[in-house]
């Protein structure tokens, strides 16, 4: 091992943060081929360490090497293309995008596969780790533990001299765990070296050649994993002596008053539970994952349909009252504190008084002094390390987030606790007085529910075991009885079938994607288009006349191209209110240079003064988001406000006039069907293989989705989203040319209008206002509906009043029906997150 090549060097690196040294004076080698653990309380600087080594963060003084190579001028591609790839602990993959994009956008330009081959090369990288997730899912809809192969994957694809595992088995089961540890060692007998975080000392000590432990922010020791005990592990991660780590359970026959009681308890993925829980005792929850057991504690905290009885203190309870849970006494800790936990953009206090507000308030006010009271109990009861109250949650370690978590739940004065995965994520620190939370909150007559991946941790906290298998309750252990072996045996031998009641979805895998995809509301949208123009032309045998034809489709043209430039900046996470305005402007501008029987040289300088416009336009909505880090509906709310006053300045009346020639050479139709609206649909289509089949196109989707993330993993993020505002102004300049032969003058207030109806038209085709999800196709039956709408009020004799009417209806009814749809799509893949 000595005469290894150093592949990873980090040298007396120093990193602060406002108030707080992350790092001091930290030096960290690694060997090819070598597995070397890195170990620590939450907070010692783990994390910090390994992201400064890939770039993303920037040391204040300190050098790094990666393969022999300085990384000067640290980022995360700069890192990458060294050779360094990290799989976070909160995983950074994005949610918006397929398994297929996810893959592919994570590669450098000259490993990235032809997104026409890129199906079969992305089942071939989950093939390796026997990862088995469809390519085409999208990755909101997967488990964390999915989420966490691919992230695994989308690494590994790099070929990477050095590899960095943040926390990688926390969200797999024992056998994926294994499945991963086999992997390690394939790659390391290869030469890539692994820098495996982790807070479970027996996988350190299975998996890792080295070890270095960090406390406070330094290196604390350097050794053989060999060489070592867990125990003397332990004791330099914590700086003392470690006290036993579980404390004493209930003891036997003792009378106790039973809290709750479940009798036939059935619903997605779990059948025929009974339970009774006394007071002061904990009753953990074992099985491998996906056979019920979290599905049931969802259920229990009102997170999931079901049907049986439940009693709480001798009072029946309807199962489907069981979501007004914390005033019955029933409080829900999440598994997941990231997705369903946290409010990242929250304080300490606020995070940790959050249930309880109604206990600190008089006649609805939130007492200051009362809140603050109750939050620095908790705080203090469990060590929660944080500079103050008013510390936004998301600056703190895991361990003490998690310890928040714990803090508002027993705030609420909880009459049963349910705790999924309690201790997930914290280090061996923290589980020690995470136990005795949970134990404490036994002794003060709480009935505690916790369900555990770690069968060490139910054997050592719990009362007793009900081990779960396909949905049913297979074996109950109790006293003695609750040792790993059983607890492991019990879910591996169990015999049970499932119950053809429990767990069944009814739809097949491709209807499930579709259902939560982006073309569930371009098909809503079809059928609409079909049934307005049916009932309209079944009461007026007008509506469908060749002229009224073209003229609507005409219409919907400049709607079309407006609504494709507003998805552009929508996908982003942005909008632009100027769309509305810059329509306008380019027809006031070109009717000074279009009129009839001027030169064709004026036209060409008109379309080339509109062009420059529509650019300007757009780099400066893109510059006042980005450079100034104004909001987008501020920024593009003064664009809009200067474009009018400008098309005023220009035409405070109507007037000008747009040639009968140019008009003519617009308004072209091949039959019925002018070419122009030939070509937005022809630019739409473009527009949406574009965004499916290309780089750029999963990028844009990708800064939509997460920022953050998306620049992690080497996304030009101010690029794209200044190109996605200039891409709207020239959709916008191209919808006033055709505005301009509609009106046939300069009017400064001929665009406005577009303004809320594109936007209106990208929600009804399927775009998250939020970012990372819509389509083009989506936005163009959006238009095309709207301007059929329009026409289809006055053949129908109906006010005007219904042109705002029905739209509006119509996005009431399409944002509940797509979120129920693909609600109960990740609803049902929630319970298997962790």
């Amino acid at each position: 091992m000595s005469t290894a090549r150093v592949v990873l060097r980090l040298t007396n690196v120093l990193k602060t943060f406002p108030g707080v040294v992350a790092l001091r004076d930290v030096t960290f080698e690694v060997l090819e081929g070598e597995v070397h653990a890195l170990v620590g309380e939450n907070g010692a600087g783990k994390s910090t360490l390994m992201a400064v080594a890939a770039g993303a963060a920037l040391p204040d003084q300190g050098t790094i090497e990666i393969a022999g190579h300085t990384l000067s001028d640290p980022s995360p591609a700069r890192a990458t293309a060294l050779g360094l790839a990290v799989v976070y602990q909160h995983t950074s993959v994005l949610e918006d995008l397929t398994v297929v994009e996810n893959l592919v956008f994570s590669m450098p330009p000259a490993a990235r596969p032809r997104m026409a081959a890129a199906d079969t090369w992305a089942r071939a990288q989950l093939a390796r780790i026997d990862a088995r997730i469809d390519p085409g899912e999208r990755v909101g809809s997967l488990s964390v533990a999915d989420r966490t192969l691919l992230e695994i994957a989308k690494a590994l694809a790099l070929r990477p001299r050095v590899l960095v595992l943040d926390e990688p088995t926390e969200s797999l089961t024992a056998v994926e765990g294994e499945k991963l540890f086999e992997q390690i060692g394939r790659i390391t007998r290869e030469g890539t070296a692994v820098v495996y975080i982790s807070h479970r000392l027996p996988e350190v000590k299975q998996i890792a050649d080295r070890l270095t432990v960090l406390r406070d922010g330094q290196v604390r020791g350097t050794f053989s994993t060999e060489a070592v005990t867990e125990d003397e592990i332990l004791r330099l991660i914590i700086g003392r002596p470690a006290d036993r780590a579980f404390p004493d359970k209930l003891g036997a026959g003792e009378d106790r008053a039973t809290v709750l009681q479940v009798r036939g308890l059935s619903g997605d993925n779990f059948h025929a539970v009974d339970l009774d829980v006394a007071a002061g005792e904990i009753v953990g929850l074992a099985g491998i994952e996906g056979n019920g057991q979290r599905e049931f504690l969802r259920a229990l905290a009102g997170l999931g349909g079901s049907r049986g009885d439940v009693s709480l203190n001798g009072k029946r309870v309807d199962p489907r009252r069981l979501q007004r849970g914390q005033r019955l006494g029933i409080v829900y800790l999440p598994g997941d504190r990231h997705r369903e936990g946290l409010f990242p953009s929250l304080s300490v206090r606020e995070n940790t008084s959050i249930l309880s507000l109604g206990k600190v308030s008089r006649a609805g006010l939130v007492s200051a002094a009362r809140e603050r009271a109750a939050v620095t109990s908790q705080i203090d009861a469990l060590s929660v390390k944080t500079p103050s109250q008013e510390t936004p949650i998301a600056a703190l370690s895991g361990g003490n987030q998690q310890k928040v978590l714990f803090a508002r739940s027993l705030t609420a004065r909880p009459t049963v606790l349910l705790a999924d995965e309690p201790t997930r994520g914290v280090d061996a620190g923290a589980r020690i007085e995470l136990y005795r939370v949970l134990r404490d909150a036994g002794r003060q007559g709480k009935a505690v529910i916790a369900l555990s991946s770690d069968a060490i941790e139910l054997q050592g906290l719990c009362d007793r075991v009900l081990v779960f298998s396909r949905g049913h309750v297979v074996r109950s252990l109790q006293g003695d009885e609750i040792t790993e072996e059983n607890i492991t045996g019990a879910a591996i031998t169990a015999t049970k079938e499932r119950s053809a009641l429990a767990g069944q979805s009814g739809r097949a895998p491709g209807i499930r994607r579709f259902v939560a995809g982006d073309y569930l509301p371009t098909l809503v949208l079809a059928a609409l288009l079909i049934a307005v123009g049916a009932y309209t032309a079944a009461d007026n045998d007008f509506f469908l006349t060749g002229r009224n034809f073209q003229g609507m489709l005409f219409l919907a043209s400049a709607l079309i191209l407006v609504s494709l430039g507003q998805l552009a900046v929508l996908l982003v996470g942005g909008i632009d209110l100027s769309v509305g305005p810059l329509t306008g402007l380019v027809a006031v501008v070109l009717s000074f240079y279009a009129a009839q029987g001027q030169a064709a040289g004026l036209l060409v300088l008109g379309l080339l003064l509109v062009l420059a416009i529509a650019l300007a336009v757009g780099v400066t909505n893109g510059l006042l988001v980005r450079g100034f880090g104004l909001s987008p509906v501020l920024a593009t709310l003064v664009t809009f406000i200067v474009l009018q006053g400008v098309s005023l300045l220009l035409r405070p009346t109507p007037g000008g006039s747009i040639g009968a020639d140019v008009t003519a050479a617009i308004k072209t139709s091949v039959g019925s069907v002018p070419v122009v609206f030939l070509g937005a649909v022809a630019l739409a289509v473009a527009a949406e293989l574009f965004l499916r089949r290309t780089h750029w196109g999963i990028g844009l989707r990708a800064v939509g989705s997460d920022e953050s993330r998306a620049l992690r993993l080497g996304a030009r993020v101010t690029r794209t989203h200044i190109a996605a505002y200039v891409l709207c102004s020239l959709f916008a300049l191209l919808a006033g040319i055709l505005l301009s032969a509609q009106i046939g003058v300069g009017d400064a207030s001929a665009g406005s209008t577009y303004t809320l109806t594109s936007i209106t038209a990208v929600v009804l085709g399927g775009a998250s206002i939020f970012g990372g999800r819509g389509s083009f196709i989506g936005a163009c039956l959006g238009a095309l509906l709207l301007q059929e709408i329009t026409t289809a009020t006055a053949f129908l004799r109906l006010g005007t009043q219904w042109q705002y009417w029905m739209p509006g209806i119509l996005i009431l009814v399409a944002a509940g029906a797509y979120s129920r749809a693909r609600g109960r799509r990740e609803a049902a893949l929630v319970p298997t997150t962790t």
